[in-house]
């Protein structure tokens, strides 16, 4: 009887935590996943949906234009281009030394003065 009790909470405790990534990102669910040229090619068809990027983390990498929102806003890029993302600090990423990190963003879109940005909901 405590085998089987045992071996049944394991299975719930497995189960938990397999499912801890859907919960941590239960917001994301539904969301679009596209490429960040995919954003800055329609930047208007893309205003007020939610979606989903992945690519490196790039700090406060120049030549993308100004931030905007705040000077804190960083750089995501990959292979099809970098935008910003405003609203969200990565915790624990240093601007200059984890430049390169593969990080995932769950936001809206944006745009500021014709300039598309994400404002994260979700970092992963």
């Amino acid at each position: 009887m405590r085998l089987v009790l045992k071996k049944r909470l394991w299975i719930i405790g497995l189960i938990l935590v397999l499912s801890l990534p859907l919960l941590y990102c239960g917001a994301c669910a539904g969301n679009e996943r596209v490429t960040i040229g995919d954003i800055n090619s329609d930047p208007a068809g893309y205003v007020g949906k939610t979606v989903t990027v992945s690519g490196e983390y790039r700090g406060w990498e120049a030549g993308h234009g100004s931030p905007p929102v705040t000077r804190s806003d960083w750089v995501l890029k990959d292979a099809t281009g970098a935008i910003y993302v405003t609203g969200m600090a990565l915790s624990g990423f240093d601007p200059v030394t984890d430049v390169g990190k593969k990080v995932t963003v769950y936001g809206v879109v944006r745009v500021k003065d014709s300039q598309a940005y994400i404002e994260a909901e979700t970092i992963g």
